[in-house]
């Protein structure tokens, strides 16, 4: 399983499912509803861990660099700043970036999870990437507020850099996705949402999928942990 995703780091592409088809009617043609379910946790089945001779690299020093902002006119007052930076290890901290363009779930579910992951790795950082932080809304129910990253600018654009740049996006809009980097900057593990094996997660019925995304996102942290 460690090389599976790896086969493809060349691109993230869309499924022909992808981007609206969660908006299609269930009913619609398609397999029967059993090969549907088996087709599905297949591809759950194959995102794993790239093992870092293979991954992709990171410019942690261009991230870490690009506008930063702890508050926004569009959040609520409710949400309360969080950040992890006082615990940062350069070279080793895991960094775990919540990639955002439509979707607020993949938000919602890492920072539901954040103090388990902190406990796995006390050093981790949590950031979000999006388009335009001083105008982006992150979430409406969560209860705190990751730093949001500048996705793009005149000489640098994140999203790219990452793979997950939206083929209709105008070069200005991400893939939703969790992105875990590790302390070098690799990239390990994407964890899509509302598209390819997660296009199924924002439907009624992707209690499963959030499930299984997740457990690889604790699974992935557990074993960086031990690579540090």
């Amino acid at each position: 399983m460690d090389t599976a995703l790896s086969r493809k780091r060349s691109r993230l592409e869309l499924d022909p499912e992808d981007d609206h088809s969660r908006y299609r009617d269930s009913s619609a043609d398609g397999p029967p509803a059993e090969l549907k379910k088996t087709r599905k946790q297949g591809e759950l089945d194959e995102i794993d861990l790239v093992p870092p001779e293979e991954a992709w690299m990171m410019d942690l020093n261009s991230l870490f660099s690009s506008p930063t902002f702890h508050s926004s006119p569009a959040v609520s007052k409710q949400l309360q700043p969080h950040n992890n930076t006082a615990n940062y290890v350069e070279g080793s901290s895991i960094i775990v970036l919540c990639v955002q363009g439509n979707l607020h779930l993949h938000y919602d579910l890492l920072c539901a999870v954040l103090s388990q992951l902190y406990t796995l790795a006390p050093s981790l950082q949590a950031l979000v990437v999006c388009p335009d932080p001083t105008s982006h809304l992150p979430s409406t129910t969560a209860s705190v507020l990751l730093p949001l990253v500048q996705g793009y600018g005149p000489h640098y654009n994140h999203f790219v850099k990452l793979g997950l740049l939206h083929p209709a996006g105008g070069g200005q809009v991400p893939l939703d996705a969790l992105v875990v980097l590790d302390g070098k900057g690799r990239r390990r593990l994407v964890l899509p949402f509302g598209w390819g094996a997660g296009r199924h997660a924002t439907s009624p019925a992707g209690k499963g999928v959030q499930s299984s995304l997740m457990g690889r996102l604790r699974m992935c942290v557990e074993r960086l942990s031990r690579e540090v």
